[in-house]
């Protein structure tokens, strides 16, 4: 994901196939590999390459089918239903859309904010500027809008506020556009930005700016992405403010461009009307006769434009229309559900008050005895459990801080065997120089310079020495500045101490100074054993290491191409260790490797804070 919000298209491909090919076989890992499949199907209609995209996706949809997860497959067909508007595919789209309108709130992503966005482009399409706005409008003011889907509705509020030409609120609306800015992930939502900025400007009549920003309309390029629409309103857009300001060259010259543009591309009604309409008066003020692309357009609009905006305005009713009736039909159903539970709570009053009255006099002392008899049984009962459950948790609790225990005495050992003996014996080599040299300090032709030169050297050795022990205990980076600024100082220190090319990829992890301390440096000891090991023991020439921030866990990727594991192999103590150091953080391990063709390790660590969320 961070290569393709960068472009970088090629490598995004290569790590979105190297996904598919990890999570293939492994039903736990359906939903990410449907997502990973849709993202790169994304990337092909984005960067132009339209190729194959609907077989593609038919068989991403084939995968959802197989799953026997509703939801998934839901999900899926809405997201095949918006490449298919994407690819001008509207009639296929809208049929599925049609089904799928009971469950715009009830899949993995809410889809009503899209929906509604569907809706107003067609509207706007179609000419109908007051549906397209109000539509608009209720994607903007949806809870369940994201930032970015806020910020391309407040852009189309503008342009459709100025097509209406009722400017109100343009203020109110141009500082919510300020605040939520650009979507920087597609052609179409950057140039409609730009778009919206200019008629802004154009209508508090500052046409510098507006110039200015039509023209970043017209000359934004993307990978091979298109918006002729956007272009074509620009282009039409200066032709009017040029001539506004009586500069009949420059008007002239962005009327020809978009009338190129026009015959060049296919353009909705709406786009023409507004064309012809400015070119007109254009005309008209320069007493020009209409040209022949001007009566060719007004008399191919009085049929294609019709039937397309019937064809249009018959689907827009459709879909309105069902999601209106679903609204009322949710609506019904709720209240009938409220009225029934009304009606079966008063049924039951009713009979708890006539069995009270009949039986207050016989059974009060029984039921009571029972009552009392229940209660202390049940009481005992949830003693029992609560105890069991203290007791379970206390003997799981011991054996993971025993073996933590005896793990931490043998560190406690290898730190006391290292003290003892590197750091002791330099010292004892030290003093006796030192010694020496304090013998021999007022003899002349002795070696008094060349021992007090070894001394040094012993001291500055032992002071390496104690500082790579205290690192081992705790990381000098991780206390001073923190997580991710450990974990990139310990791979820099690998590419800088070894020969294994390092590649990583960290996604988040930006603000983790209120992770737990335990769960922090558990974390980063989890990392540098890992990577420990692939140095010792794999020899390997080649390392990736990818941590990727979400929610509520941390998943930690690492990959080597070194000599793998044999089948046979008997877990050893690090990895025993590594496992119960993940259980003790409720993580889960994943550990392949085949021999001669490396070894990776999956983790997911739950972040504390978003457990007690």
């Amino acid at each position: 994901r961070i290569y393709s919000r960068t472009r970088n298209f090629e490598k995004a491909i290569f790590y979105y196939d190297k996904m598919e090919e990890i999570t293939k076989n492994k039903p736990h890992f359906l939903a990410q590999r449907i997502a990973g499949l849709k993202n790169r199907i994304n990337i092909q209609l984005v960067s132009g390459d339209k190729t194959n995209i609907v077989a593609n996706y038919k068989a991403v949809l084939k995968i959802a089918k197989e799953s026997n997860n509703p939801v998934l497959l839901k999900n899926t067909r809405f997201s095949y239903a918006h490449m298919l508007i994407n690819l001008k595919k509207e009639d296929e789209a809208f049929e599925i859309l049609k089904e799928l309108i009971p469950d715009l709130d009830n899949s993995i992503t809410n889809h009503t904010p899209v929906f509604f966005t569907i809706l107003s482009r067609n509207y706007e399409a179609n000419g109908d500027y007051r549906n397209a706005l109000k539509y608009a409008e209720k994607g903007f003011n949806l809870s369940t809008a994201t930032n970015q889907q806020k910020g391309n509705d407040i852009n189309r509020m503008i342009l459709l506020s100025f097509l209406l030409k009722e400017y109100t609120n343009y203020d109110k609306y141009f500082a919510e556009h300020k605040k939520y800015g650009m979507d920087e992930n597609s052609l179409y939502a950057r140039k409609q930005y730009f778009l919206a900025e200019a008629r802004y400007h154009h209508v508090k009549e500052k046409y510098k700016p507006a110039i200015a920003n039509y023209k970043k309309v017209l000359n934004l390029k993307m990978d091979g992405q298109f918006a002729p629409t956007l272009d074509i309103t620009a282009a039409v857009s200066l032709g009017m403010v040029y001539a506004k300001e009586l500069n009949r060259d420059s008007a002239g010259f962005y009327f020809k461009l978009a009338e190129n543009k026009l015959k060049r591309y296919p353009a909705s009604p709406s786009v023409r009307y507004i064309y012809t309409n400015a070119l007109r008066e254009f005309n008209q003020q320069n007493n020009i006769g209409a040209d022949s692309l001007l009566k060719s357009l007004q008399q191919e609009m009085q049929l294609k434009d019709t039937l397309y905006q019937m064809s249009l305005s018959k689907i827009n009713h459709e879909l309105e229309t069902k999601y209106r009736v679903f609204e009322k039909e949710k609506a019904l159903t709720l209240a009938k559900q409220q009225q029934q539970v009304q009606q079966l709570q008063l049924k039951q009053q009713k009979q708890k008050n006539w069995f009270i009255l009949i039986g207050a006099t016989s059974a009060i002392i029984l039921l009571s005895a029972i009552t009392y008899i229940l209660f202390q049984r049940k009481k005992q009962a949830k003693i029992l459990h609560e105890a069991t459950v203290v007791n379970l948790k206390k003997q799981h609790q011991l054996e993971i801080m025993n073996r933590l225990s005896e793990a931490q005495e043998q560190e406690k050992k290898r730190v006391a065997e290292r003290l003892h003996d590197e750091v002791g014996a330099m010292i004892s080599i030290a003093k006796l120089n030192i010694n020496t040299l304090q013998e021999n300090i007022f003899k002349a032709d002795t070696d008094s310079e060349k021992k007090l030169a070894v001394a040094q050297n012993l001291m500055n050795n032992i002071s390496e020495t104690v500082r790579n022990i205290s690192h081992s205990l705790m990381p000098i980076a991780l206390e001073k500045y923190g997580f991710k600024a450990a974990v990139l100082d310990l791979l820099t220190s690998i590419k800088t101490a070894n020969s294994l090319t390092v590649e990583h990829v960290i996604e988040g992890l930006d603000n983790t100074e209120n992770w737990p301390q335990h769960f922090t440096l558990s974390t980063y000891r989890i990392i540098q054993e890992i990577i420990n090991n692939v140095i010792k023991h794999a020899q390997a020439t080649h390392l990736f290491v990818q941590l990727v921030e979400l929610d509520n866990a941390i998943t930690i990727y690492i990959e080597d191409n070194g000599k793998g594991l044999k089948s046979d192999d008997n877990k050893g103590a690090g990895l025993k260790l590594l496992e119960t150091n993940i259980a003790y953080l409720s993580g889960k391990l994943e550990i392949k490797g085949e021999l001669n063709q490396g070894t990776f390790a999956l983790i997911e660590l739950p972040i504390p804070n978003a457990l007690l969320l």
